[in-house]
């Protein structure tokens, strides 16, 4: 059998290559992502594979590459080229896991390909057909738990500067969350949401070949954030204040909340860079750069946020941010040139082969097929992020003291997510590959599994909220009146976690399944037509008004 007759092999879906949302920022990251995982149920007696590498028949990639018996040619070499990669070698231990619990012995097999035919034949002879929750337990656990370190270095960037400055006063702890609030909502929503252009378009183009037309993209993607982005940087610096003051009754901490945009400001261009260089790496099969930069960074942000904001008072926080932007779009550079070999990439090729050198005007052209791929992204992320962030603005209507608590709450609500998120992009990845090698009932076991975990995770998430909510309010803030506001709240965050974590892990289910537009209708309906008026009211209308447990 050739590779590119298998037809029922674990093939890692695009959740490899899902958009980036901005996780632990002062609300909440996205509960969907846009990204498909496999074909329609028709589809899906040929290769998954097949389906993640191809570009659109819609595609101006297809026609320049030409018929689509390059396509089959893409399958084949990619299946050449699979054992080099770590994310192969992932899938590949998975296989003989469920050839060896269905008791079909392996120690004879002797190459990668032996594994593979033995796989195949097994599905073909429905000598695989159900896997056990046991190992389905164990599997996801072992793939949830590099996302999990991975999504809380990332939330510990924002955490750690809420965690800082909330020992200074209540007002400058309600005005971290308040400048983190419009630089999410204006900033880095609206970078991440042009750039999920990129999970299409890079990938499309490295599938088809045309690896100088991945950097080419990468050029104009850059180019046009950053021409979206001036005249809102030029309002964070220069109009700043006005503007938040629009939104803010309390005065000072307007004025703190504007200092943290001007701020912070100096390390957006980075960040752009740094979004971007990620999705140009995925797009080559590259995926543990950037962890390995946030392993460098976060430490770096903890140090700098302690130390300058110990120094220089409230400033030190949006400045710690600032550099350690611009630190990680270096790491991610110096990584990509000096430390990713050829060997060592899914492909075989280095990443810099998909680097045809720089050209800005070049780049500034040409916009028409990734705008179109830009606004629904961005429309997506800024719904999502724009939901938890009302609430951040809803609390600065209650007094300062509301909305200090507020960051508190939302600050760890965000760090808790990042658990059963991490599990619900486990499964997603786990159900996909299932049915794309035709194992339907596993599928379902593995959705079991992943659901009763979830369950247990967002148990866990309750009685750690809910039992060290005290210490947890010292840690962040010295205010009495803050830290009674947050105990009196807290039993409410933490009891939320039941449900937002399985909210997270049903997402994973839907989206391994294909079925992203189910949770992406459920999401809007709850948040905009039930959840956000209800808050409303509860807080500013009803006879409880006045408090934060109207928001929550």
């Amino acid at each position: 059998m050739t590779h590119s007759e298998r037809s029922h092999q674990f093939t890692h879906s695009s959740s490899k290559r899902r958009a980036s949302v901005v996780y632990g920022s002062v609300g909440k990251g996205g509960l969907y992502i846009p990204s498909d995982f496999i074909g329609s149920p028709s589809d899906r007696n040929r290769h998954s594979l097949q389906s993640d590498i191809e570009a659109d028949e819609n595609s101006p990639l297809i026609d320049v590459q030409g018929t689509q018996a390059n396509l089959v040619d893409n399958v084949s070499n990619h299946f050449k080229n699979r054992r080099k990669s770590s994310v192969a070698r992932e899938l590949l231990d998975q296989e003989r896991e469920l050839l060896e619990e269905s008791h079909i012995p392996v120690g004879d097999l002797k190459s990668d390909d032996d594994v593979r035919d033995a796989f195949e034949d097994a599905v073909e002879n429905h000598q695989i057909e159900v896997t056990t929750p046991m190992l389905e337990l164990k599997t996801l656990i072992s793939s949830a738990i590099p996302s999990v370190v991975t999504f809380l270095l990332q939330c510990s960037l924002s955490t750690v500067s809420v965690f800082s400055v909330g020992h200074i006063g209540a007002t400058e702890l309600a005005a971290v969350s308040m400048g983190a609030m419009t630089a999410n909502i204006t900033g880095y929503a609206t970078i991440q949401g042009i750039a999920t252009a990129l999970d299409t378009l890079c990938p499309q183009a490295f599938g088809a070949k045309r690896y100088t037309m991945v950097g080419e993209y990468l050029q104009k993607c850059v180019a046009l954030i950053s021409v979206v982005m001036l005249p809102v940087l030029i309002a964070w610096v220069f109009f700043g204040y006005d503007l938040i003051c629009l939104l803010v009754p309390d005065k000072e901490t307007a004025k703190l909340a504007a200092q943290y945009l001007q701020y912070v400001s100096v390390g957006i261009p980075a960040y752009i860079l740094f979004e971007c260089g990620k999705r140009f790496l995925q797009a080559q099969g590259i995926y543990n750069v950037g962890a390995y930069v946030l392993l460098i960074a976060a430490p770096s942000n903890l140090i700098m946020n302690w130390y300058l904001v110990k120094h220089i008072g409230y400033i030190g926080a949006p400045i710690s941010v600032a550099i350690n932007y611009w630190l990680m779009a270096a790491g991610l550079f110096a990584f990509t040139i000096f430390f990713v070999k050829a060997e060592d990439a899914p492909s075989g090729l280095h990443p810099l082969k998909c680097w045809g050198g720089l050209n800005i005007k070049h780049a500034f052209q040409g916009w028409k097929r990734l705008v179109s791929l830009a606004i629904p992204g961005l429309v997506m992320l800024e719904a999502e992020f724009l939901a938890f962030e009302i609430l951040t603005l809803l609390a600065s209507y209650i007094d300062t003291k509301s909305l200090a608590a507020q960051s508190i709450g939302t600050t760890m609500a965000s760090l808790t997510y990042q658990v059963p998120f991490a599990i619900g992009i486990a499964s997603s990845s786990r159900i996909a590959n299932f049915l794309g090698a035709g194992l339907a009932e596993s599928a379902k076991v593995t959705t079991r599994v992943s659901l009763s975990f979830g369950l247990i995770i967002s148990v866990l998430n309750f009685l750690a909220l809910y039992c060290f909510r005290r210490p947890i309010a010292n840690a962040f803030t010295k205010d009495q009146e803050v830290i009674d506001i947050v105990l009196g709240v807290m039993w409410l965050i933490a009891a939320m976690q039941v449900s937002d974590a399985m909210n997270a892990n049903s997402a994973g289910c839907l989206r391994g399944q294909g079925q992203t537009k189910i949770g992406g209708i459920v999401n809007l309906v709850s948040y905009y037509v039930v959840g956000l008026p209800l808050s409303i009211y509860l807080s500013f209308y009803s006879p409880w008004k006045g408090s934060l447990h109207g928001l929550w």
